[in-house]
């Protein structure tokens, strides 16, 4: 499921117009990137939680001519599933 198919699905659901369904996608992935940017944590009940992580830097090399190199640490989003999620995928 893409953008465009999740964005069908909430209109349908949602009894609104497709552009109003794209528009509130957008809105939520906003908040959640601008939260994720300010180092804050992002959970939806039952749903899942999303944080950042810190990779640390490393020596790698390049794929393409094998040279060493150094891969910078960066920051990385995470999510981890939540328990409603969890169960929905795995009924007992």
């Amino acid at each position: 499921m893409n953008k465009a198919d999740l964005t069908e699905v909430l209109a349908a659901r949602g009894a609104i117009p497709k552009v109003r369904a794209a528009n509130y996608i957008n809105i939520l992935t906003e908040a959640i990137q601008e939260a994720l940017v300010r180092d804050e944590k992002v959970t939806i009940s039952d749903f899942g939680t999303f944080t950042v992580s810190q990779r640390s830097a490393f020596e790698g090399h390049n794929p393409k001519n094998g040279q060493p190199m150094h891969v910078p640490a960066r920051r990385i989003p995470v999510f981890r599933a939540g328990k409603g999620l969890k169960n929905a995928l795995n009924p007992d």
